[in-house]
């Protein structure tokens, strides 16, 4: 497991105001995944399974490759704690490969529960199953909530 690193804010109290402040959180994550094939539609693959690491779950990926070298993916880890949701842009390795391995990299667009307010970036790594449609998918990266 990666460590964490927790910033502090203070709180203003003021009789009269309405206003408090919120703690901020930066957690350095490193999750993996081993998705199965649920679906697709035209070039996207929906693939889902288990998630461990930091922030162990489900993950969910929508997976977009249309034949080129770069391929997209949206992501959803469903945590105890809440959702994150994320996205990436990779490349693949070697695109004839019958399990093209893939880089490329990972930003945090929100979340819900106690990521509502999740935002961050790191790295995306995997490897596509070109037969199966399933997936091996590791998220690297910092996380802010």
């Amino acid at each position: 497991m990666v460590g964490a690193i927790v910033a502090c804010g203070g709180t203003v109290a003021m009789a009269s105001s309405p206003f408090r402040a919120h703690t901020a959180r930066s957690l350095s994550v490193k999750d993996e995944g081993t998705v199965r094939f649920l679906r697709s539609s035209g070039s996207t693959i929906t693939d889902e399974g288990p998630a461990s690491g930091t922030i162990p779950g489900k993950v969910r990926i929508r997976f977009t490759y249309t034949g080129s070298p770069t391929v997209n993916a949206q992501i959803t880890i469903f945590g105890h704690a809440g959702n994150i949701y994320a996205y990436g842009v990779g490349r693949l390795s070697s695109p004839v490969s019958a399990a093209p391995s893939f880089k490329g990299t990972l930003t945090i667009t929100g979340g819900s529960a106690r990521y509502a307010h999740a935002h961050g970036s790191g790295e995306l790594f995997g490897v596509f199953y070109r037969r199966s449609y399933g997936m091996i998918v590791q998220t690297k990266g910092t996380l802010r909530y």
